[in-house]
C-alpha cells in the first residue's frame, strides 16, 4: 500500500481524473473574465456591432429629370441652360448619385425597350403629343423600372437625398410622397380638386413598386378617355391643364397612392386623414412628407413663406413649369 501511494503522489494532477474537470473549469472562467474585461475596455466607436439591413436604402441611388419640348415635325430644340439652372443643386448635395436627364429620344428608346410588351401603354405614349401628359407617364414608367428619385427640372435640392428618410426605417420604405396642397380651413385652390394632394414633381421609388403600375393604367386610360370625349386622335389632343392635372398629373396620383396607403393602414377613411401632419408618417412601405418637406414657399396650406428655409424642407420647387403654355 506505502508503494501504491508513492507512485499516486508522483501522478501530475493534471493527469488525475478527479482533478480534470475543475482545471477545465477553472479554465473557461479565466478566459471568460480576460475576454469580458478586454471588450469592456473598447469605446463603443471600436466594438463591433452585429449585422444588421437597418440604415439600408432600399431606393437607388439615381436621380431622374426630364426635359420634352413639344414635338413639332422637323423642328430642332435645344436645351436652355437656363432651364437647368436648378440642377446644379442636386449634383452638389449628392455627389455620389448617378444623375440622368431624359430628352424625347432617350424618352422613346427607354419605353421602347421596356414596354414593348405593353402594346397600350406603348402606343399610348409613342402616339401622345402634349409634353404634360408624356413627362407625366414617362416618370412613372421609369421610376417603375429603375426607382430612384425624379424630380422636376424646376426644383432645387436643399438636403441630400440620403437624409430624407431617418436611419431606422431607411429598409423599409419603398416609396417617398410629399404633400403639394393641405386645405385645411381655408379655400380651395385652382386647379386643385382634392381638399389634400400629393405633389409628383418630386417622388423618391424602390424599382418594381406596385403604385406605378397602377398610376400608368389610371394615366392611360384617362388618356384615352379624352380622346373620346374630344372625338379625337392621340396626336390631336390638346387637353386643358385642368385635365392633365387629372388624368396623369398630381390629382391622379394622388387618388392611386391614397388607394395604396389604405391598403396598407385600412382606418384611412379619407385625404383629410392626413390634413394637418407635421412630421413624416410611414404607411407600410410608403413613407408621406409634410407639407414643407417637398412643398415649402407656397401661400397656402401652412406652408413656410416667410423667407426662411425650414428644418423639414428637403427641396424647394419654384414653379417654372413651361407645360402649360403647349
Amino acid at each position: 500500500m506505502l508503494l501504491q501511494l508513492r507512485q499516486m503522489t508522483r501522478t501530475p494532477i493534471w493527469r488525475q481524473p478527479r482533478h480534470l474537470a475543475l482545471i477545465f473549469f477553472v479554465f473557461i472562467l479565466v478566459a471568460f473574465a480576460l475576454t469580458h474585461n478586454s471588450y469592456r475596455k473598447l469605446t463603443p466607436h471600436h466594438r463591433v456591432k452585429p449585422a444588421t439591413v437597418e440604415n439600408t436604402s432600399l431606393i437607388p441611388r439615381n436621380i431622374w429629370q426630364i426635359f420634352l419640348p413639344p414635338i413639332i415635325p422637323e423642328a430642332v430644340y435645344d436645351i436652355d441652360p437656363e432651364a437647368l439652372v436648378d440642377t446644379p443643386s442636386w449634383l452638389a448635395k449628392n455627389p455620389d448619385y448617378t444623375y440622368i436627364l431624359v430628352g424625347s429620344e432617350g424618352g422613346d428608346q427607354f419605353v421602347n425597350e421596356y414596354f414593348a410588351h405593353d402594346q397600350n401603354i406603348l402606343q399610348t405614349y409613342n402616339r401622345i403629343r402634349n409634353p404634360g401628359l408624356k413627362s407625366d407617364l414617362l416618370r412613372y414608367l421609369i421610376l417603375s423600372v429603375k426607382g430612384g428619385t425624379y424630380t422636376d427640372i424646376d426644383t432645387l435640392a436643399i438636403k441630400p437625398i440620403d437624409e430624407w428618410v431617418p436611419k431606422h426605417i431607411r429598409h423599409l420604405v419603398r416609396l417617398i410622397v410629399g404633400l403639394e396642397f393641405d386645405r385645411l380651413d381655408g379655400l380651395q385652390w385652382a386647379d386643385i380638386p382634392h381638399d389634400l394632394q400629393f405633389c409628383q414633381w418630386t417622388i423618391a421609388a424602390a424599382p418594381g413598386h406596385p403604385v406605378f403600375t397602377s398610376m400608368a393604367n389610371w394615366a392611360v386610360n384617362s388618356i384615352n378617355k379624352l380622346v373620346k370625349t374630344y372625338n379625337g386622335t392621340l396626336e390631336t389632343l390638346k387637353p386643358s391643364s385642368f385635365e392633365v392635372m387629372t388624368s396623369t398629373g398630381p390629382a391622379a396620383w394622388t387618388d392611386v397612392v391614397f388607394q395604396h396607403l389604405q391598403q396598407a393602414e385600412p382606418e384611412l377613411t379619407a385625404l383629410t386623414n392626413l390634413s394637418g401632419m407635421t412630421e413624416p408618417r410611414l404607411y407600410g412601405d410608403i413613407l408621406v412628407m409634410p407639407i414643407d418637406a417637398f412643398g415649402m414657399g407656397q401661400d397656402h396650406s401652412h406652408s413656410t413663406n416667410d423667407g426662411s428655409i425650414p428644418d423639414a424642407a428637403l427641396l424647394k420647387h419654384n414653379f417654372r413649369g413651361s407645360w402649360r403654355d403647349h
